[in-house]
């Protein structure tokens, strides 16, 4: 048996083998991060619907009892005459997950929320729930 004649894998196979991986490895990376983004988005989507929900039912016993709204009304800025929830007023209403510092507002009149970081999906940053369901139509 002759050795010189068993070639194996030549340098140009090589090379086209790497290039391939490389292309697969950077599709999944593409595609991991890509469902990464859109869970964090629905994680965020979910929290601000149920928080709504909360606010929608303390709004209401608001109006028939008088019930004390949650937050403290903001008087200027970007979300003025919402109330922005503190840590205590989140925990209090059953929300320890969200009670991180971040800010969440509440627009009892108009019915909607905001998470004042944002969260940001196919290149648009989102705050309101409102901006969230008027993308989804």
């Amino acid at each position: 048996m002759n050795i010189k004649n068993n070639k194996g894998i030549t340098f140009v196979a090589l090379i086209v083998s790497i290039v391939i991986l490389i292309i697969i490895a950077g599709t999944s990376i593409y595609v991991g991060m890509d469902i990464s983004e859109t869970a964090k988005f629905e994680s965020v989507k979910t929290d601000l619907i149920s928080l709504q929900g909360k606010c929608k039912i303390v709004a209401e016993k608001n109006a028939i009892e008088g019930e004390q709204l949650y937050g403290t009304k903001q008087e200027s800025g970007d979300y003025q005459g919402w109330y922005l929830l503190s840590k205590a007023d989140l925990i209090e209403m059953g929300f320890d997950n969200l009670a991180t510092g971040d800010n969440y507002y509440v627009d009892y009149e108009n019915d909607d929320v905001a998470y004042g970081k944002g969260i940001t999906y196919d290149g648009i940053t989102y705050h309101k729930l409102s901006e969230i369901h008027g993308n989804d139509e």
